[in-house]
């Protein structure tokens, strides 16, 4: 069985990074505001609630807008897929890199649904034939449902059948 996700995903984050950078003039101008209340004299500890508050929202859609840059790229070549005597999938990371596995169901230790169904962990023991490429190595390796039809994923597909799978080893 293969899945291939769609491209709907990297769209909404598109769109997210899109609107954020809205927010950057906007702030700009509560910051120039502040500033400029500062300097009447009479405004002066008010400019200084509004230019400190304007910086620190100016920060925090700084660091939100650099992680959701970091998670565009494009979904060509990704797919997940359970072989007879293996899983492979092939998923982007961050920073326009890809990581991919080859695990077979022999060498799964432990499978574990992550958080609100989000995807699922396979723990894979020590030096096998499985193969992990990625810049963080380990034993563990998060596939990601993000961009593949919920009920394919989890119910009626891929979780199901590598469940299966690896229960019948």
């Amino acid at each position: 069985m293969r899945l291939e996700p769609s491209e709907e995903m990297m769209y909404r984050r598109m769109d997210w990074k899109e609107r954020l950078l809205l927010l950057f003039p906007l702030l700009g101008i509560w910051v120039s505001v502040g500033l400029l209340m500062i300097g009447s004299g009479r405004w002066r500890r008010y400019g200084m609630v509004v230019v400190e508050l304007a910086v620190g929202a100016l920060m925090v859609v700084w660091v939100v807008y650099r992680g959701i840059q970091r998670q565009i790229m494009p979904l060509t070549n990704c797919f997940l897929e359970i072989q007879r005597d293996c899983f492979v999938a092939v998923q982007p990371f961050r920073d326009g890199e890809y990581e991919s596995c080859r695990i077979y169901f022999e060498e799964i230790e432990e499978l574990i649904e992550g958080k609100k169904g989000k995807g699922f962990y396979v723990r894979i023991s020590g030096e096998g034939r499985s193969v992990v490429q990625r810049k963080e190595r380990g034993k563990v390796m998060f596939v990601s449902s993000e961009g593949y039809d919920g009920e394919k994923f989890r119910g009626g597909g891929c979780m199901r059948g590598l469940g299966r799978k690896y229960q019948e080893e």
